[in-house]
């Protein structure tokens, strides 16, 4: 009985091994056929002909040279080995201008970029500075470089040098200049033609008119951002519209909007003082 036990738990265990043998040839003859599908793959999706296989839809400040040159789209370059998730966010911290970036792949060789630029609404400088920056400022507050067509821009001036650096966010004071001149953009106060203003000032903004007076201007929690502060805006420009067209002050060089108690009260500074 027991050599017929030994023979038994022989086979059992050259079976064992041979299906352990056969398994391991099994997954290393999946692996090589997987590398060899994979480099079969990877080959397809190579960048043959850029001009063919890549697309960009570029706008005037960054140009589609410089966003294949981010994305390493050049000829020899394989698409699928591109993270193009971790390169958009990486340019969009490098590239303020720059809105949003949208990546769109058709398989196996092909990409295609749309890019959306952000539009400049005034220029930002600070206090005692004569000639331009460079910098400027979109609708959500983003600060970024552009120097083309931004002359007639209307001017945010910050307290002191170096100002919120591009790439950043416009916050406090400047941020508030930001919304006065956004609605100051409204048909109904386009009239005020605002200029510039001035947020070196710590209970109100200094703004200069088209007509060549001033205004101080402030609403409740002016220094706060906020949608709900909109109406306070407008409240008060409507007020300080209502008596400049009254002309019962001719002359005023400065007028104060900064009471922000209901209903409030335009005041009209003849002699300029601030």
């Amino acid at each position: 009985m027991k050599p017929n036990k030994i023979t038994r738990d022989n086979r059992k265990r050259a079976v064992a091994v041979a299906g352990v043998a056969v398994t391991a040839v099994v997954i290393v003859a999946l692996m090589v056929c997987f590398e060899k599908l994979r480099g079969v793959w990877l080959e397809q999706c190579r960048i043959r002909d850029v001009a063919e296989q890549v697309s960009i839809t570029s706008g005037k400040m960054v140009k589609a040279d410089i966003l294949a040159w981010e994305f390493g789209l050049t000829n020899g370059a394989n698409l699928a080995l591109i993270d193009f998730k971790k390169r958009r966010a990486e340019i969009l911290r490098k590239i303020p201008n720059l809105r949003s970036v949208t990546v769109s792949r058709r398989l196996p060789d092909k990409v295609t970029i749309t890019t959306e630029e952000r539009t400049p609404i005034a220029q930002l400088n600070y206090r005692g500075r004569k000639s331009t920056t460079g910098k400027v400022v979109d609708a959500d507050g983003v600060v970024f470089i552009c120097q083309r067509g931004t002359r007639m821009l209307p001017v945010i001036r910050e307290a002191q040098a170096p100002g919120t650096a591009s790439g950043s966010t416009l916050s406090g004071r400047a941020l508030a200049a930001l919304r006065l001149i956004e609605v100051c953009r409204q048909a109904e106060f386009i009239e005020l033609a605002v200029q510039e203003v001035d947020t070196s000032k710590r209970d109100y903004l200094m703004a200069t008119l088209g007509n060549y007076s001033r205004a101080k201007i402030a609403w409740e929690g002016f220094a706060s951002d906020g949608a709900e502060k909109r109406k306070d805006i407008e409240r008060q420009l409507t007020l300080l519209l209502k008596a400049i067209r009254s002309r019962v002050a001719a002359g005023t060089v400065i007028w104060n909007a900064t009471d922000t108690s209901k209903p409030g009260r335009i005041y009209a500074d003849t002699k300029g003082t601030l």
